[in-house]
């Protein structure tokens, strides 16, 4: 096995003539600690070799008939001197080792499978074997005892909310602070004035009342004395206020008061939307009230090349620019724009911004504001900050770099508001019905009077597949569904292009050609927020929304502008009837003489014992009933979905 090494230093003289011979060299026995010795003899066929270039192919591979001859003979002696002695005593003792440490490992191996009893263990045992074993049960491991909240403490977490806000000045407003706008023509240009009251309304919504009422009289003052430095006295503004009340005219107001007296067009004012509806949308209210004036008003579209809107922007500066966060970062790093003459800043759908991270934008703009600006003092661009769910996280209204902040609320301890003419309805729907979900959401939609409806589904796959449902479900003409009436149902979600989204947008919106039609748009959160659509009579959630911001801006979208509306939520089983109760209804509050929410289709309240799991509220509701004849038609309209999305796929 161990051949003895070259030693170049030792040449042995062989005759010429003669062929090398191979003599088989036999290992030593060697004697482990054991006292067993290792006798491995080499294979005979095995040869010393001494150098690969000495011995040839053909004397390496030699036939069994070559060799025995050689073995009969009288082998030569080795040559043995002190440093072959040495090699053999190392190859020795590296196989010593080697089999020590494979014994060593099946004797670990041995005690790992039974280990190794000791005296100790040993007497153990056998004191073990005169007593009787008790066998006991498997026991639950203890567990610490559930902490749970007192109402003293929910009531204390609830107030906390506003902690905000400890070091802002609160302003507070009500539902009953409505004016004329021709109260305001001393502090209002005529042109504006007379572009409120023709386009929009004759009188206030309460929070333009308050904002109006706050900022115009210092807006006015401090223009007359400075032009420069006026933004210093009015300091930054946060407006939480409900969907539909009137935010974007809020803003717009005093943008155009306050530009209407510029002599050089230059970029003042900067409005950041998170989404492309929105742009359009407050791009129309500045249209509208700065006719008249030679304000310029651009936007920033995602449709339009960045070298296209670079050219026009660097060609034409406007007065007011309308963007969103990710295409303001983009022109500002190619020099599109310039920040130097910004005096107001706007951010609408803030709670919404504040949470998107488009290329780092807020820290853009801010350290833009640093170096653009000449004036470095606090409140050299007044920022407003709207929303209809205010964020409560003090790190993101850090990062604003806020002077001196107005907060305008409500009259009520809690943030959220809903519209005072929204009328709440809860649809509580057993988990044993809740296969027929579809079926109700149409016996709803039967009950509903020429209607524009929005529904909001969780995901893109759940609008999809309730719309295509829904039109199975007409097609049958089910015995409980009107004739005279029709129904369009449309589904608005990611999956479609932006054009087919903004076709189906618009064609809900439209009025109805005939007054039998009720227009049903299924759409998911994409709608829930920055569409202003005045004639949306009722909204249901399908899916209950994920949090109680997301429930006030779905029932935003109904009961705008002081009109009535109507908002059904669905809920299945317990677990979402809880959930509603305890993290949405518990964190809005309502006008103190508004609508309160209220069961749907109960009709009358028999007490039931405590161990009945359901409500007894839902156990009396006829609207929940189900025949056999729809049953068996409803299942006939599942399996023709099922056949249309296996062939579509």
């Amino acid at each position: 096995m161990f051949a003895v090494r070259f030693d170049p230093t030792k040449i042995v003289e062989e005759p010429k003539n003669e062929p090398k011979k191979i003599i088989p060299l036999k290992r030593r026995k060697s004697v482990n600690d054991d006292g067993e010795s290792d006798e491995e003899e080499e294979k005979e066929d095995e040869p010393v070799k001494a150098d690969d270039e000495d011995i040839p192919e053909n004397e390496e591979h030699q036939s069994e008939s070559d060799s025995e001859p050689e073995e009969e003979s009288e082998p030569e002696p080795l040559i043995e001197d002190d440093t072959t002695l040495e090699s053999e005593k190392k190859h020795t003792s590296v196989l010593s080792r080697f089999q020590q440490t494979i014994s060593l490992q099946d004797k670990m191996h041995s005690s790992d499978l039974v280990p190794e009893k000791t005296e100790n263990t040993a007497d153990q045992e056998i004191e073990d074997e005169d007593v009787d074993m008790d066998v006991h049960d498997l026991e639950h491991i203890p567990q610490p005892a559930v902490v749970r909240t007192s109402k003293e403490d929910k009531q204390s977490l609830k107030e906390n909310k506003s902690i905000a806000w400890i070091n802002t000045t609160k302003v507070h407003y009500d539902n009953t602070m409505i004016k004329p706008y021709t109260s305001y023509q001393d502090s209002l240009e005529p042109k504006l004035l007379n572009n409120i009251t023709k386009y929009f309304s004759n009188d206030t919504f309460p929070i333009q009342t308050i904002l109006l009422d706050t900022l115009l009289p210092v807006l006015n003052f401090s223009q007359r004395i400075t032009k420069k430095n006026f933004t210093r006295r009015v300091g930054d503004i946060l407006v939480n206020a409900s969907t539909g009340s009137g935010k974007t005219l809020a803003y717009s107001i005093p943008i155009v008061q306050t530009l209407s007296k510029r002599s050089v067009n230059k970029l003042r004012a900067l409005i950041i939307v998170p989404t492309k509806l929105l742009i359009h949308q407050v791009y129309d209210t500045l249209s509208k009230l700065s006719q008249g004036t030679s304000l310029i008003i651009s936007i920033s579209k995602l449709e339009s090349s960045l070298k296209e809107e670079h050219q026009k922007l660097q060609n034409l500066e406007p007065d007011v620019l309308i963007i969103t966060p990710g295409r303001l970062v983009d022109h500002l790093n190619m020099g599109s724009i310039s920040l130097k003459n910004l005096k107001m800043l706007v951010l609408d759908e803030a709670d919404r911004l504040l949470n998107q991270s488009f290329q780092n934008w807020c820290f853009e703009l801010m350290n833009r504001l640093k170096t653009d600006k000449l004036d470095q003092m606090p409140g050299n661009v007044i920022k407003m900050v709207f929303s209809a769910t205010l964020t409560t996280n003090t790190q993101k209204l850090h990062d604003l770099n806020l002077y001196s902040p107005k907060l305008f609320v409500m009259d009520s301890v809690k943030l959220y508001h809903l519209p005072a003419m929204l009328q709440e309805f809860n649809i509580n729907i057993p988990t044993a019905k809740s296969l027929y979900k579809p079926l109700l959401l149409l016996r709803l939609l039967k009950e509903q009077s020429t209607a524009r409806i929005l529904v909001f589904a969780k995901s893109n796959e759940a609008s999809l597949r309730l719309a295509t449902l829904l039109n199975i479900l007409i097609n049958k003409n089910m015995e409980n569904l009107s004739t005279t009436k029709r129904y369009e149902i449309t589904s608005i979600n990611s999956n479609n292009s932006k054009s087919e989204n903004k076709k189906l947008v618009a064609t809900f919106a439209a009025a109805a050609t005939d007054e039998n039609i009720n227009k049903i748009l299924i759409t998911t959160d994409l709608m829930s927020r920055g569409v202003d659509i005045t004639n949306v009579t009722d909204v249901i959630n399908y899916d209950v929304p994920i949090s109680s911001q997301q429930y006030v801006h779905r029932c935003g979208r109904t009961a705008r502008a002081n009109t009535k509306g109507n908002v059904y939520n669905m809920l299945v089983g317990k677990g979402e009837r809880n959930f509603w109760s305890q993290h949405i209804d518990n964190d809005v509050a309502r006008d103190v003489n508004g609508f309160t929410p209220k069961l749907w289709g109960v009709q009358e309240e028999v007490e039931q014992p405590e161990e009945e799991e359901e409500d007894s509220k839902v156990r009396t509701n006829a609207f929940l009933q189900i025949s056999k004849e729809e049953d068996a038609i409803y299942k006939e309209c599942l399996q023709n979905l099922k056949e249309q999305s296996m062939a579509h796929n």
